[in-house]
């Protein structure tokens, strides 16, 4: 999926505008890096094409110290990992020495460039806006963040530009494996374990995000894409703040992955931005492998595994399901497991199921935990279909799509695994308006 950055100097509206096109409030309003890093991205979609959108915070290039130079890390990061920048300037200011300051940066980058100029409400708007064409980056597009208006017709331009898939990336018999998780917790020892006893590495391939790696090898006759994004073969280049910002690193690499090694510290266990990243890799459909890392280091006895197993399925509750390796990268302790759970994953993640049995284990759903009444009437299921696959996905047609609530939603989520499996990927499902004489057609 293609990367969207947002950038632009400090009190432009990039927020907004992000807002916007995901059509949520989602953004973060503080422009104080780092505070809230799970929620400065977001998957959207425009004319049928999706792409990440990243909103970033003000960038000065001229900043060298406090909060505003590790904004700019933040948003040179960004800018070095995007396929397509989104340049927000402000109509009511017009063309500052900080934008066009900017422009030069953004120009340097070789990155596609579309120039919004926000704030052009009004008649005088498209007039204000023309003003930027000195900026020297192309067609302008005024829009108005706040309102709505003429923010399609810089989405049109937009797809019209975003980069096709890599075709050597979408090759079928490539499992794409993102090695992620937070800073120091074993991601590159991993790899080089990996890559170190089988021996097979076949090429390498420049990554698309910034500080990572793509290395195809084979094993045993099946071929894996591992996407690093550890960064040690470019350690020099990384400073403490731009390791601040890994979270941006690893959506890139989760995008394009199918299954995500998510590598903990077994001696510090589960933390908050453990759990951060395993809500990314939920919320983009991916599979999922924990490997609870640094176990040689851990003082141990016979209830240890249990109890850290125990400890994360209930606090990653959203992947309870995932596969859990305790595992040494330095010793090579149950690394060969590794790649037997990635199979199982992306297996389980592909799995398809005849409509027969499908819509007979929603029966039998309903008859062991019945739909809640609403407004006198029972809700009805009438007929169930996978529709996709990577993640498993399915779309129930009932009588109150509306009305089936997230704890209903969950018990079917769970019985469907308890009947089919799914380990390790998540399962979506949907819920549409049917009547009952196309579920007794479809039965019949």
């Amino acid at each position: 999926m293609s990367l969207v950055a947002i950038v632009g100097r400090p009190n432009v509206g990039k927020s907004t505008l992000f807002n916007r096109i995901l059509g949520r409030r989602q953004a973060i309003v503080e422009d104080v890096p780092g505070v809230t890093r799970d929620r400065n991205y977001g998957a959207a979609s425009w004319s049928g094409k999706e792409f990440t959108l990243v909103d970033t915070g003000g960038l000065d290039p001229l900043a060298e110290e406090g909060l505003f130079s590790l904004t700019k890390k933040q948003a040179l990061l960004a800018v070095e990992q995007a396929d397509v920048l989104l340049l927000v300037l402000d109509t009511k200011t017009g063309a500052t020495s900080v934008d066009q300051e900017v422009a030069d940066l953004l120009r340097k980058s070789h990155k596609p460039v579309l120039v919004a100029a926000n704030k052009a409400e009004g008649k005088g708007g498209e007039l204000e806006a023309s003003a930027f064409f000195r900026l020297g980056m192309g067609n302008v597009y005024p829009l108005s963040a706040l309102h709505g208006s003429g923010v399609a017709e810089l989405l049109d331009a937009l797809v019209e530009i975003l980069p096709e898939k890599d075709p050597v990336l979408e090759k079928e018999h490539h499992i794409r494996v993102a090695v992620i998780g937070r800073p120091n917790t074993g991601k590159s020892t991993l790899v080089n374990r990996l890559l170190g006893e089988e021996r097979v590495l076949v090429s390498d391939i420049p990554g698309t995000t910034a500080d990572a790696v793509d290395i195809i090898l084979e094993r045993e006759g099946k071929g894996y894409l591992l996407i690093d994004t550890a960064g040690v073969r470019k350690k020099s280049r990384v400073s403490k703040g731009m390791e601040h910002y890994s979270v941006l690193r690893t959506l890139g690499a989760v995008e394009r992955c199918d299954v995500s090694l998510l590598l903990l510290s077994s001696d510090e266990g589960l933390v908050d931005q453990d759990l951060k990243i395993a809500g990314l890799v939920h919320d983009r459909g991916k599979g999922l492998v924990v490997c609870m890392n640094k176990w040689d280091l851990v003082d141990k006895d016979h209830r240890t595994f249990d109890g850290l197993v125990r400890d994360i399925r209930e606090k990653m509750f959203f992947f309870a399901h995932a596969p859990i390796l305790s595992i040494s990268a330095l010793t090579g302790q149950r690394v060969e497991r590794i790649f037997e759970a990635i199979e199982e994953v992306f297996g389980e993640a592909g799995r398809k199921i005849p409509t027969g049995q499908l819509n007979e284990a929603i029966r039998q759903a309903a008859e062991r935990f019945q739909p809640p009444v609403v407004r006198g009437s029972r809700i009805r299921f009438f007929y169930a279909t996978q529709v996709g696959v990577h993640p498993p996905s399915f779309v129930i047609f009932t009588s109150r799509p509306g009305d089936i609530r997230e704890n209903y939603i969950r018990y079917l989520e769970r019985f469907l695994r308890e009947t089919f499996g799914f380990q390790g990927t998540p399962v979506r499902l949907f819920f549409r308006r049917g009547r009952e004489e196309k579920g007794r057609k479809k039965k019949e």
